[in-house]
């Protein structure tokens, strides 16, 4: 595949940086780019994957908050999870810099899912 121009990276990296918002003003912006594209759909379902785990075990620690032991666990989890998102977010930019397309698992089939070419 051939080289990303700079436009091509800088929408791409506006696409990473901001989970699905940034996705959806990639694919608006430069619809015609295969890289661009990557990484926007990436980001749309990486978003999307904040979102469903974040409203998972907020309704979980809703839902235990009376039952200590088991509200401590999902608490854990929860920074647990966001330290991971965290880490997924960096590998992603630094992925995105070197111009390496990406797929990490779970989200690249929801990307795929989601209309990713």
């Amino acid at each position: 595949m051939s080289q990303p121009s700079g436009d091509e990276h800088t929408w791409a990296l506006v696409a990473w940086i901001i989970p699905l918002v940034g996705g959806i003003i990639g694919i608006v912006m430069r619809s015609n780019s295969d890289y661009v594209k990557h990484w926007s759909y990436l980001s749309i379902a990486f978003g999307i994957i904040i979102i469903v785990i974040d409203i998972i075990l907020g309704a979980l620690s809703f839902l235990t908050i009376l039952i200590l032991p088991i509200h401590i666990l999902v608490t854990v989890l929860y920074y647990l999870a966001g330290l991971a998102f965290f880490i997924i977010w960096i590998i992603g930019i630094l992925r995105e810099r070197n111009a390496i397309y990406w797929k990490p698992p779970i989200i690249y089939n929801v990307a795929r899912m989601i209309g990713l070419p």
